[in-house]
This record gives structure tokens, sequence and C-alpha cells, in this order.
């Protein structure tokens, strides 16, 4: 069972503590991407050190590999993967849907396609990667081409087999090139499919120790957001997620939020999801967001991508040639295990070396990074000083 406590308030924005029966986190706060139920590059204990509240994996994943009953016979994710605080699972329904709308764009531009099915038949066809009707979506496994159904209903049983204390409803994120038609017709069966995944989530019995967000969809569309966030806030979900194509400019996304928060219910949890550049942290907690998920840490440091102010786009880059010979820390006064004990010379020879220390020290320093921002954040909203610090964060973007 899920609650949520409202400490401070900043104008739109708020402080509080999501309380779940695996533990806390404190809000505005970071579910870092656990994708396979595992953060790349990191091991649980260290990302705890480094301020880590909460993860997030993915249902499409996890269904496909290892599959839902070998995480229930572990006795959950908390337990499979050594993880003891708050934990979230997405339906896997991006995963999906990309399969298609990202094939297409594979097409278009002579990028990769998915492997041929066993049949060698119309699954090739990347519009044919994911089929979906009124009842669910059938789509291929990445690892060889075989078929599976998500449905409302077995995806609410998929994510109760794998026991996170947050969930989130089965949707079809619609991208930025589909047409308003497309993305009305998405929309509306949104809402059906997340009436039917609330049905099941209670007929499973499910409340009592896990907790599902209901996702407001309608594209850049006001009208579509207004339904949407209308239609799903009336549906009672202990918590709300603000999802689907959010425009092509931060300025976009910017308005969606400011049009749909003020429709959700003040007492609920609201979580924008796939959103995590620092910037965007201040921004969104600045509009009323309590929590944020995205990838975006641990994967530019696979890239060699440290984050840190006063560097273009928050991005100290490791492996040029400037940091070659550097000794300093990535930030002076970080207390992650990469600033305090190595400088960014050996960083940078680490990730010229493909060692993978240099990838695991570099996505511990860019979670530490993340939660020390949302640390800052939450205290500019108890002293009511966030738009300061929104100022100092986006001067030093530059």
């Amino acid at each position: 069972m899920l609650s949520f406590e409202i400490t401070a308030r900043d104008g739109a924005a708020r402080r509080g503590v999501l309380r779940t029966v695996h533990g806390e986190m404190e809000t505005p706060g970071f579910f870092a991407v656990a994708t396979r139920a595992a953060l790349k590059g990191l091991d649980p204990r260290a990302a705890r050190a480094a301020g880590v509240q909460a993860l997030i994996c993915n249902g499409y994943h996890l269904a496909v590999q290892p599959g839902p009953d070998a995480v229930a016979a572990a006795g959950g994710l908390h337990r499979f993967m050594g993880w003891d605080g708050v934990l979230a699972t997405d339906s896997g329904g991006f995963q999906v849907f990309s399969l298609r709308h990202g094939q297409v764009a594979d097409e278009l531009k002579g990028r990769r396609r998915l492997p041929a099915s066993p049949q060698g038949q119309a699954d090739d066809d990347p519009m044919e990667a994911v089929r979906v009707d009124e009842d669910g979506a059938d789509f291929r496994s990445y690892l060889d081409g075989s078929r599976h159904r998500f449905t409302p209903e077995n995806n609410m049983a998929l994510q109760r087999a794998l026991g996170a204390d947050v969930l989130f409803c089965l949707d079809e994120c619609t991208p930025f090139h589909v047409t308003a038609g497309y993305t009305r017709d998405a929309t509306e069966r949104n809402a059906r499919w997340a009436r039917r995944c609330l049905d099941a989530y209670h007929e499973l019995g499910m409340a009592e120790r896990q907790s599902l967000y209901g996702i407001v969809h309608g594209g850049v569309y006001p009208d579509l957001r207004r339904w949407s966030a209308t239609e799903i806030a009336a549906m009672g979900f202990p918590g709300f997620g603000i999802g689907d194509c959010l425009g092509e400019t931060k300025s976009d996304w910017y308005g969606v939020v400011d049009l749909v928060c003020p429709l959700l219910p003040d007492e609920r949890p609201r979580h924008l999801l796939g959103v995590g550049e620092p910037d965007d942290l201040v921004e969104g907690a600045l509009r009323g967001i309590d929590s944020f998920d995205c990838a975006m840490p641990t994967r530019i440091a696979r890239h060699g991508q440290a984050l840190r102010l006063g560097r273009r786009r928050y991005r100290l880059d490791l492996l040029g040639s400037a940091c070659r010979g550097e000794d300093a820390p990535i930030e002076a006064g970080c207390p992650c295990s990469a600033c305090t004990r190595f400088g960014r010379a050996y960083l940078h020879h680490l990730l010229k070396a493909r060692e993978m220390l240099g990838i695991s020290l570099v996505a511990e320093h860019n979670l530490a990074f993340t939660a020390r921002l949302l640390a800052r954040v939450r205290d500019a909203i108890s002293a009511g000083r966030l738009a300061e610090l929104r100022a100092e964060v986006v001067a030093e973007a530059a």
C-alpha cells in the first residue's frame, strides 16, 4: 500500500514523502532505470550509497527474459535483484509500441531492422512488428522473434508476479510523427485499457502491497490531454503518470505538464515518465511533478559523459583529450567513489581502455549528481526558493 504526504509547498511545487511496504522516497525524487532488473554497470549497494532511493524495471524485457515465473519463484523482484528500497515496474507498453513506430523510422532511414521471425513471413514488415486491437497488442520477442501478447489483464498479472511497489498501466505511447486522429484513437483506447487494468488490479488483490498509477495521454494536443487527464483522474488511481509524446522541444513538455497537473488530484503523487535531464528535474518540480525516471545518467556514463553543473548540457566529456592530464575529480565535493578516490586522468584512461570499472564509476557519479540535485530541489521548496535554484541551474547549462 502506498501513501503520499506533502510536507512543503512553493507555488505549484511540492515536497513530500512517498511510502511503500519496502521503504520510502523523498519527493521530488528519481527512479533510476534498471531495465532488466539491473542498473547498467552498478551494484545496488553502490547505488544506495550514491543516494539512489528508487529503481524502475521494465515489464516487457522481464516478460521475455527471465519470465515472471522465475522472478516470482525467487520471491519477487526485490529479492531477485537484491534491492531493498522502493521499486517500480512499467508495463512494457513503450517498448512494445516502439517496435512498431521505431521500426518505421528505421526503415525510412535505412537503419537496422528486427531479426526475421522464424517463419520469415509478415512479421518481417516493421508495421507488423506490433499488432494492436481493442483487446491488446501482439509483439515479437527481441531475442528469438517469437510472438507474445499483452492485454491489460495479463499485464497486471505479470506485474503482480514481479512484485514491485509502484506499477503503471498498459498503454500505447504514441510518437510525435503520427496524426492527430491516430493520437485520439490511441488516447481513447488507453483510457479503456486503464479501466481494465484497474479492474484487474483489484480483482487480483494487488492493492494491499502494490500501487497502480494511471497514465495521462494525448500527445501535444491540449484537448486530448484535458480529456485524458479528466478521465484518468476520475478512475481514482493511487497515483498518476504523465506519458505519451510530450513534444519536440522542452517548451512543448512544459506546456503539457502545466496543463495536466492542475487536473489531477492534489493529494496523489504525479510521475513524469522518461524525463531526467538536470534542468528538466527542476522545471518539472516547479510545475508540481513528484517523481521522474530516465535512463540518461547510466546511458551517458557508457559513453564517457559525466554530469556536472557549469558544463554545456551539464556534461563533462571524460574521453576528451583535455581530461587526459587532469588530476582533479569530476566535481569537487561530490561524495561518490569516482570523485573521492580518482582523478579525471585515471577515469579517462579506464574509459579509453574500455575497462568496465570506468563505466561503473561514472554511472555512480551521475546517479549521485542526480540525487544531490534533487536534494537541493527539495530544500529549495522548503525554503520557498525553487525559482532561484532554477535560475542557477539553467544559467549553467550554456
